[in-house]
């Protein structure tokens, strides 16, 4: 069995991830039955935004259980060379956060979290209105930890028959930090 690799703290990184992507997929589990739903995201002071509707399975599991994780990831390889046997590894980075989810119901704590959610979106964005605080939820999750990777050719890197070297990192994020 490999060695595990030892993150290196480094919020930054970890962090720049998270700002620099807009979906991931946030995992919950009931009892023995994991469910992970594919969900746009803000991430700002700590904290992950995702904006839903009223009801649904997301917020029976989260009122259920509110241990959550969050994975995003960038791959910026080919996949062609996976299926030509020359790599099998790929230029990508990941996160993964794990946290508290809790379901806001307060109207000025919601139009808290659609301000944060729309920021992460367009540097021109709207206030919600009041409609939006009536029909729609929000969850907030309270990261407490996260690791991110991330893994790229060094320079000289050939793609055509996979001989070189890759760089692979590995960072923790904490609250503390």
């Amino acid at each position: 069995m490999a060695k595990p690799i030892e993150p290196i703290p480094n919020n930054a990184e970890c962090e720049r991830i998270l700002k620099g992507t807009y979906t991931g997929i946030l995992v919950m589990c009931n009892d023995e039955e994991p469910y992970g739903v594919p969900i746009n995201h803000a991430y700002s002071d700590g904290k992950l935004y995702f904006h839903c509707g009223i009801t649904g399975r997301k917020l029976d599991m989260i009122s259920a259980n509110p241990r959550v994780c969050y994975v995003v990831n960038n791959y910026y390889g080919d996949p062609k060379h996976h299926a030509e046997g020359v790599r099998c590894h790929g230029d990508w980075e990941s996160v993964i956060a794990y946290g508290n989810a809790r379901i806001i119901h307060d109207p000025d704590e919601l139009r808290k979290a659609f301000s944060s959610f729309m920021a992460h979106y367009s540097p021109t964005y709207f206030e919600p209105g009041e409609n939006s605080v009536n029909t729609t939820r929000a969850i907030v999750v309270n990261v407490e930890s996260m690791t991110a990777r991330r893994e790229v050719p060094r320079e000289g890197f050939n793609r055509k028959t996979g001989a070189g070297e890759v760089d692979t990192d590995y960072w923790s994020w904490s609250p503390e930090s």
